[in-house]
C-alpha cells in the first residue's frame, strides 16, 4: 500500500467513515488531477502530497460533525478546489451538494472532476453568494472565506429558516465571536486534525 493510500486509510478511519477501496480511488484521482490542475491554474497553495490528503481532503471532513443523517441540501460556498465540499460528497452520497465558486477556472475544475468522479450528487454554479436569489439551503458550508459576521450578512439568505452555517475557524475565532450579534447561536467543536497536532474550531452557526 502506498503512503498516499496509507493516509486516506487513517485519517477517514479515525473519523469513522468507511475507507472503502471505491472511495479510496476516487479521492487518489482527485489528488493526482489537484496536482495536474494547480501547475497551470495555480489552484491551491497547498502541493505536496500528504498536505493535501490531511489539509484539504480530511480537514474537509471534519464538518460532517455537525451534518445529519438524511438527504440535506448543502452549498459549499466559495468551494475553490472543492473544499469541503467535494469531499463531503465523495463519503456522503445521498447528500445533494451545490459547489459555489465564482473564479472561472476553479469552477471549470470542479466541473471536470464532477465528471471524472461521477459526482451524481454535486452541482456546480458559478457564482457570488451575494448574487443568488430565489435558492435556499438546509446547510451552508465554508472555509476562512469569511468572518462569521460577514457570512451571516452576505449569505443569510440562502439559508432556510431553520437552517444553518458550518465554518472551520483557527485562533481568530475568539475574537470574531465579540462581533456577532447576540441572537445568533453558536456551538463549537474543537478538533484535532487527524495525525496531526493542528488544532482546528468545527463551528456551527444557527440564525
Amino acid at each position: 500500500m502506498n503512503k498516499e493510500k496509507h493516509l486516506l486509510i487513517n485519517g477517514l478511519s479515525e473519523l469513522k467513515i468507511n475507507p472503502s477501496n471505491e472511495i479510496i480511488e476516487k479521492f487518489i484521482i482527485f489528488l493526482h488531477q489537484l496536482k495536474k490542475w494547480n501547475r497551470i491554474y495555480n489552484l491551491t497553495a497547498i502541493t505536496k502530497d500528504e498536505d493535501i490528503i490531511m489539509k484539504h481532503f480530511i480537514d474537509s471532513l471534519l464538518y460532517l460533525r455537525f451534518i445529519p443523517d438524511g438527504c440535506w441540501n448543502i452549498c459549499d460556498i466559495g468551494s475553490g478546489a472543492g473544499f469541503p465540499g467535494l469531499p463531503i460528497a465523495l463519503v456522503r452520497s445521498e447528500l445533494n451538494i451545490t459547489l459555489l465558486e465564482p473564479l472561472g477556472k476553479k469552477a471549470a475544475f470542479l466541473r471536470h472532476i464532477k465528471r471524472i468522479l461521477s459526482l451524481d450528487n454535486v452541482k456546480i454554479t458559478e457564482s457570488r453568494v451575494e448574487d443568488i436569489k430565489g435558492i435556499v439551503f438546509d446547510v451552508a458550508v465554508t472555509r476562512a472565506l469569511f468572518k462569521v459576521s460577514e457570512l451571516l450578512i452576505k449569505a443569510g439568505h440562502i439559508i432556510v429558516e431553520d437552517g444553518f452555517f458550518i465554518m472551520n475557524k483557527g485562533p481568530a475565532l475568539l475574537d470574531e465571536i465579540k462581533e456577532i450579534p447576540v441572537d445568533v447561536k453558536l456551538e463549537i467543536v474543537p478538533v484535532i486534525l487527524p495525525s496531526t497536532s493542528i488544532e482546528r474550531n468545527i463551528v456551527k452557526i444557527m440564525r
